[in-house]
């Protein structure tokens, strides 16, 4: 099935967040925005119905961090390729420099960031919020992640986190699937 990239302008294909988060950066770092089906917008069935390489398409893991056991939990995001699994335990924990890390809820999540679950990007998070990207990402000269919606993935050059606020980069954020 061909895989068409739209302008992404109109905002019709991207969560509120993710569309006026856009206006603020790069517009040569933007090519698009695709549309597929709720039921497809899963990387692990879009990938390979699409023909586009897990190593060039993002997920987003929205965390909990955890200070003390008295503080309340923060939100936090690791943005890494679909050909590998976010360490949290062991990078992101370190990066963050906090005692535990989990999986934010998917309600409190999608309450957070006004996205949809499922097709949260690392785009148009909140602010203050941290946002590990794994270093390599920066090389991705076409690379789609979520749009904040779950109808479509939105596309960019990687060096677009470059201009993102909030942002480290981490080296090895992402190990490989099993």
């Amino acid at each position: 099935m061909t895989l068409h990239i739209e302008d992404w302008h109109d905002g019709t294909l991207l969560a509120p967040p993710v569309f006026e988060a856009l206006k603020t950066l790069p517009e040569q770092l933007i090519i698009g925005v695709t549309r597929n089906t709720d039921e497809e917008s899963d990387t692990d069935l879009w990938c390979p119905k699409y023909g586009i390489p897990f190593s060039i398409t993002g997920n987003v893991v929205v965390t909990h961090t955890h200070k003390t056991r008295k503080a309340p939990p923060q939100f936090a995001a690791a943005f890494v390729t679909a050909d590998t699994r976010a360490d949290l335990n062991g990078k992101v924990k370190h990066t963050l420099e906090v005692s535990k890390v989990s999986f934010a809820p998917i309600t409190a999540a999608v309450e957070a960031t006004g996205m949809e679950s499922g097709g949260m990007s690392p785009i148009g998070l909140p602010d203050g919020w941290p946002l590990l990207v794994d270093e390599h990402i920066l090389g991705i000269d076409e690379l789609y992640l979520g749009s904040g919606i779950r109808p479509s993935k939105l596309v960019v050059n990687g060096a677009i986190f470059e201009h993102v606020p909030g942002v480290t980069f981490v080296e090895g954020l992402g190990k490989p699937r099993d």
